[in-house]
């Protein structure tokens, strides 16, 4: 199925990661874009594997879960059109943080790091707008957390010394 150009023209701009682009950055951009079908059930990416996309909702619901020392599953969040997901994978190179399972039929976008690079080769312009727009998103993303943090150690007694997280420090 081709892209719908004109609706993606259209819509990515009201997304945060991609706002702010100019004409041709965005028509290049679109055409990066890969398209993908999922039903519901279907896992798009998996907590430990390799990442080399992040993805967009265009249609549909998708649950990030991650799976805990024990093996259980834990639910975060529920994601619509217009939200993204796998963004990190764009700027290291770690493993996925998180499962991503379809709960409605869904249709999603992808770009790839090799796209990113690509993309910082032809419109250096256009690529750091969209690095801004990503690191704007993670620091709100960032800040949500802590707000969820800081409400978590709320119901921690005051009296207990103990903290909910430890800075990771590589030696």
């Amino acid at each position: 199925m081709a892209k719908d150009t004109k609706d993606l023209r259209d819509w990515l701009p009201t997304i945060a990661f991609f706002g702010g682009l100019e004409d041709a950055t965005l028509t290049r951009v679109i055409g990066m874009l890969g398209e993908h079908h999922f039903e519901r059930g279907a896992e798009v990416c998996k907590q430990g594997d390799a990442g080399r996309a992040m993805f967009i909702v265009r249609a549909g619901e998708v649950l990030v879960c991650r799976d805990d020392e024990a093996g259980v599953r834990r639910k975060f969040v529920r994601m619509g059109a217009g939200e993204f997901f796998g963004e990190m994978t764009l700027i290291d190179v770690q493993k996925r943080s998180a499962t991503v399972i379809v709960e409605k039929p869904s249709v999603l976008y992808s770009l790839g790091n090799r796209d990113l690079y690509r993309l910082f080769q032809e419109d250096t312009q256009g690529y750091v707008m969209i690095l801004q727009n990503l690191c704007r998103e993670l620091s709100r993303r960032l800040r949500v957390t802590n707000q969820r943090l800081q409400a978590m150690a709320s119901e921690v007694d005051e009296e207990d010394d103990r903290t909910l997280i430890r800075p990771a420090i590589k030696r």
